[in-house]
């Protein structure tokens, strides 16, 4: 017998509802459905995603917003999103992901959500995450000149910055944005770097009145944090 949906929410935010309702995140039934908790300088934000026939389930890694990077994001703007919903305030624009919660992820694909203790093992798998791996990430993370070591390291590996930044093209205006508010002292460095992707790659050529904004606007950004490097 085909079990309904909203049987199994029931067993999930059974599991869920009270960790995270104790851990002082707000619930947001309608779509995306989140977890969100605010705190004084940035936002955490875990989402839920249900497909109704697929049975294709999904919950994300957690995700920061810094007050301060998104505020100018929706300032400047960018040409693929108008951030209606965001202005109204139905969502928030996000900063940074959690890449790294792969195990959480991969134990999610295997269950079989047509059974229904299928949805209290997605709950607890969520909340043992919250508690462990996605703890961690908030704690490191929370902190954006932590981000800004993380995108250098990643830089000098030769891997790319979405694995901690979130987004497409808008990535690296998040990624000088980060840099000017942490005093790098790789700021031009990083600002020449994204010229050359910029203006020379023609897929971009609809960013360049944004980006150029963005230039003018990092001009006044008064840097919030010391810049500091690990040893």
């Amino acid at each position: 017998m085909e079990i309904k949906l909203t049987e199994g929410k029931k067993e999930l935010f059974a599991v869920t509802h009270p960790f995270f309702k104790g851990e002082g995140y707000r619930f947001q039934s309608k779509r995306p459905v989140l977890y969100r908790k605010e705190f004084e300088n940035f936002y955490v934000q875990l989402y839920l995603q249900f497909a109704i026939k697929l049975w294709n389930h999904y919950s994300g890694p957690f995700r920061i917003s810094f007050k301060e990077v998104e505020k100018i994001i929706l300032e400047i703007g960018i040409p693929t999103n108008s951030f209606e919903h965001i202005k109204n305030g139905d969502n928030i624009l996000l900063t940074i992901h959690d890449i790294h919660a792969k195990d959480y992820m991969d134990a999610i694909t295997k269950l079989n959500f047509k059974k229904l203790d299928s949805f209290r093992q997605w709950g607890h798998l969520i909340v043992d995450y919250a508690q462990g791996p996605g703890k961690a990430f908030i704690d490191t993370y929370s902190y954006l000149p932590n981000v800004l070591k993380e995108m250098d390291r990643l830089e000098a590996e030769g891997k790319n910055t979405n694995e901690i930044l979130v987004g497409l093209a808008d990535r690296r205006f998040r990624g000088l944005i980060i840099s000017k508010l942490c005093s790098d002292p790789n700021f031009e460095e990083k600002v020449a770097s994204c010229d050359e992707v910029f203006y020379n790659v023609p897929q971009l050529k609809d960013w360049i009145p944004y980006y150029n904004k963005l230039k003018e606007r990092l001009k006044t950004v008064e840097p919030l944090y010391p810049y500091y490097k690990s040893v």
